[in-house]
């Protein structure tokens, strides 16, 4: 099956009325339309439009608000956690140490990181369960 059927399959035809929609509108009329959604889908559709338009991608506001649709498309009405910065970073900072780790290196990532020994055995017993678990089937 084709990448794009899936991802049909996924979101349903909703987000592509959602946006056929918006499309047939004049300018003004869309972005009257934009004012009256939820305030956090604005601001997510304005967040990825950013990052877009940083990364240089054409038309960042339509794929801007395509993809914040799709979010709320699947997302929307679930309690949905998403970390903070500190707590991302410390889950990358984790990844990071577990695939640098060698089994003889510990006290150089430590210091590499400014962490003490013991959180460095921490996070790799963490991440060495992640990896079994990632590998492994789970029985029931």
């Amino acid at each position: 099956m084709a990448k794009q059927e899936q991802q049909k399959e996924l979101f349903g035809e909703s987000v592509e009325q959602l946006q056929a929609c918006l499309s047939k509108l004049t300018p003004e009329d869309a972005a009257e339309v934009r004012k009256r959604w939820p305030s956090n889908l604005q601001s997510l559709a304005l967040l990825i439009e950013s990052e877009l338009t940083k990364a240089k991608v054409g038309n960042a506001q339509l794929v801007g608000e395509s993809i914040a649709m799709a979010i709320g498309h699947y997302f929307g009405g679930r309690d949905v956690y998403i970390p903070t910065d500190q707590r991302l970073k410390a889950a990358l900072r984790d990844i990071q140490i577990w695939q640098e780790f060698n089994g003889q290196n510990m006290e150089a990532i430590a210091i590499k990181y400014g962490l003490t020994q013991r959180r460095v055995a921490e996070v790799i017993q963490q991440q060495r369960g992640i990896e079994f678990q990632r590998k492994q089937r789970s029985l029931f």
